[in-house]
Formats: C-alpha cells, structure tokens, sequence
C-alpha cells in the first residue's frame, strides 16, 4: 500500500486500471468455461430405438477428429462408404465393422463431402462443396475408380453449382443431383456431363400460403426402383415429393407431395433418405436427430438421439446405415464435436 501511495496520480490510475481490467477478464474466463462445460457433456451420447421391433448400436468409428461423416452409401458387397465434410477424406468399412480404410487421393483432392453413390461398376461417385464455409458457393461431381480422382460433372451454365447436396442413381445409371442453393435436382448422363451434359430435372413448387417458412432447401434424394420415382426432401419446408423417371418429365416434372409437415409441431428439417426395395421410405430428420418410416402423410420414427442425423441408406436385408455429423461444432465456436466421429446402425428386426 505505502509503495502505491508513492506512485504518481497518473501511475496509480494505471495501477487501478490494471486491477479492475484483470477482474474482469477473470470473470469472462469463468464465464466462458462455465457455458463450454455447460453445452459440452462429459458423456458421449448415443442412438437408441424408439420401437421394439428394431435395435441401435455404433457400427464403425471414424479416425479423424474434424471426420464431420455428412454421407453414407452402401455398395452391392455390404461395403460402406461415408466421407469427410471437413477435410474431404472418403472411407470404406467392411460390413462386419472391421478396419476403416480410407480411399487414395480423396484427402488431397476434394474439399468438403456432400454425396456419395456408386455406379454399377464399382465407381463412386462423390458430392464435393468445395469448402466448409457457408458463405462460399460453388461445387462439383467427382468419380473416384482405384485411387483415381476425375471429374464427372458439374451444371452447365454460368451459375454452376451452388450448394450441390445430394446424389443418386436410377436404374439406367443417370445421375441425379440436389443443389439446395438453386433448390433444384440436375440429371447426368452415365459418363457425367463430360459425356451427353447436364439437365434441369426438377424443380419443387411454390410455396403455399400459410407456411411458416419462406424458402425451401432442396437435399436428400433417393431412387425409389419399385416405382421407378426419385424421392426428394425438402428441409425447410418440411416436405418430401415423389417424382417420376421419366425422360418426358425433364424440366417440366410437377411431382406428388406425399409428406408435409406443415403447421405440426417438432418439425423433422429432412435431410437424407433412403428406399428399400419394397418400397418403404426412411428419412433422416436432422431437426429432431433421428430416423423416420414415412406412413401416410406422417412420420413413425424408429430410431433418435443420434448426434446429427444428416443421411441414411438402406442396405439388404435389414439395415439402415447412419452418420453422426455432429455438426454444431462447425459453427458454434464453443461446441466441441462428442469424439469419435461414428456411423450407427438400426437393424429392422433380429440381427
């Protein structure tokens, strides 16, 4: 004390100064620790069934601490196949679960992972948006075949792709893709726009009055074989449409709604969705985390708590594959993702 008396008045406002602003930077110091360990569980959450007649477990964790799996495809051996939305790494999984194995080349040459699919000769076909920034725009189709990475498509126009999303494959090979920034879905030829080009496929309607939304967002897509259809989810307006394959229908294709959501509580903010050879369609309700069987215009959900349900596909004869996004953390400084990054799987019945 007698040493601050000493002090000049300029020096002890200094001092003073000092004081108060150290106190305070303590206080945020505090503060912010309490509201990361507050958002922050100490324990890692995990999926469960919602209904009897099904079972949840982890499938397969993931390597990487920024895997951020944004997709997941199934090829015809029971491989799985999900990629990277931070770092563009794409992985394969045998179907027991065992040793993830992450594919030549991906990691070097694609940003962000949106889509997979593969083609009937064993290609994958990868979604890429370039970068994780929401601000940017942009995209392209890429076909990796044995640690080659080639350009398979992309919109030809001025425009380009916007926020490519989703991707999937009809019954002739064609590819179809969701761009939720031109909320419109573009078909490909087999060899990709290289080859015959692109096309305007489907457009959704507008909005009607009485939404309590004021876009859309065109993501998941899925080919429905049993009725040669695509289904589309919309995840701003809670919808999903089924719209026929048909040469006829480009750029022309109107589409029957067969879910809407409308004014309902808990909306589900669809993203992926998958069809099972009978027919039955299963959604990935990224709003509530979880995954739904759609039934007459409602939605039965089988499975939830999952940490970012963003996709989910079906693989025979009971399977349903799902990614953990995790996806706040990508956006919200203080979130930190629940580690490690893992795929789920929901069995349809006994194991």
């Amino acid at each position: 004390m007698r040493n601050l008396q000493r002090l000049s008045v300029g020096q002890r406002r200094i001092v003073f100064f000092l004081i108060v602003f150290g106190v305070l930077l303590l206080f945020v110091a505090l503060a912010w620790l309490l509201i990361a360990s507050a958002i922050n569980p100490n324990t890692r959450q995990m999926s469960i069934a919602l209904i009897p007649s099904v079972s949840v477990r982890e499938f397969a964790a993931l390597p990487d601490a920024d895997a951020y799996p944004s997709t997941v495809a199934v090829s015809a051996d029971g491989t799985v196949y999900t990629g990277s939305f931070a770092s563009g790494a794409v992985w394969a999984i045998p179907s027991d679960g065992g040793t993830v194995l992450e594919l030549p080349n991906t990691r070097a040459n694609i940003g962000a992972v949106m889509g997979l699919a593969i083609t009937p000769a064993g290609d994958l076909l990868i979604v890429d948006q370039n970068d994780t920034d929401p601000r940017t725009v942009g995209g392209v189709v890429w076909r990796w075949r044995e640690g080659d990475v080639r350009f398979f498509a992309e919109i030809p126009d001025d425009r380009g792709f916007v926020a490519p999303n989703d991707i999937t494959l009809d019954a002739q090979g064609r590819a179809y893709v969701t761009d939720s920034g031109r909320n419109e879905v573009w078909r490909f030829a087999p060899e990709g726009s290289g080859g015959a080009g692109g096309e305007l496929f489907w457009t959704p309607p507008p909005l009607e009055d009485g939404l309590p939304v004021r876009q859309r967002a065109i993501t998941g897509i899925a080919y429905d074989a049993l009725n040669d259809a695509l289904i589309i989810t919309d995840a701003e307006a809670h919808e999903i449409y089924r719209v026929q394959v048909d040469d006829a229908a480009a750029e022309s294709a109107v589409g029957e709604r067969i879910y809407a959501h409308g004014d309902r509580a808990t909306p589900p903010g669809f993203d992926g969705v998958t069809v099972s050879p009978d027919g039955v369609i299963y959604v990935a309700a990224l709003g509530q985390n979880g995954i739904a069987r759609v039934e007459d215009n409602d939605l039965a959900y089988i499975a939830g708590l999952f940490r970012g349900a963003v996709d989910v596909e079906f693989a025979a004869p009971n399977r349903l594959y799902v990614p953990n996004f995790d996806q706040a953390s990508i956006v919200i400084p203080l979130v930190q993702p629940q580690l490690p990054f893992a795929l789920d799987v929901v069995t349809l019945g006994e194991e």
